[in-house]
């Protein structure tokens, strides 16, 4: 999906959050720390050192001012920026309505 073919509004976003991504046999493949670059209802772009597989599944925290987001998500597309930098897009695939609740509350323009 090209960034012009989004559907949901995105926010630019400047939030730590910890990762946990699993390979196809749902065994962790890698964990760590990124940085949100843009968030939206239905997912968030993260900039990272190291790529992650297309298609993989991965478990977010994503820290706001006063609260945590947790979420799982999937892998939809990584672009390398440079030599040290990934832009990797990850589409939110369970996001319980409390959690939306908080995410609206931080960034009250990603209300549908």
């Amino acid at each position: 999906m090209s960034f012009k073919d989004r559907k949901s509004t995105r926010a630019e976003s400047d939030q730590f959050i910890s990762y946990r991504a699993y390979d196809s046999n749902n065994r962790i493949c890698d964990e760590g720390m990124a940085k949100t670059r843009d968030i939206s209802r239905t997912g968030v772009s993260v900039e990272n050192r190291k790529p992650l597989e297309v298609g993989a599944r991965v478990e977010l925290t994503i820290a706001l001012i006063e609260d945590v987001i947790k979420t799982e998500s999937v892998v939809r597309n990584v672009k390398k920026a440079d030599d040290q930098t990934y832009y990797i897009g990850l589409e939110f695939t369970m996001i319980s309505d409390e959690e939306l609740d908080k995410l609206s509350k931080e960034f009250p323009n990603l209300i549908e």
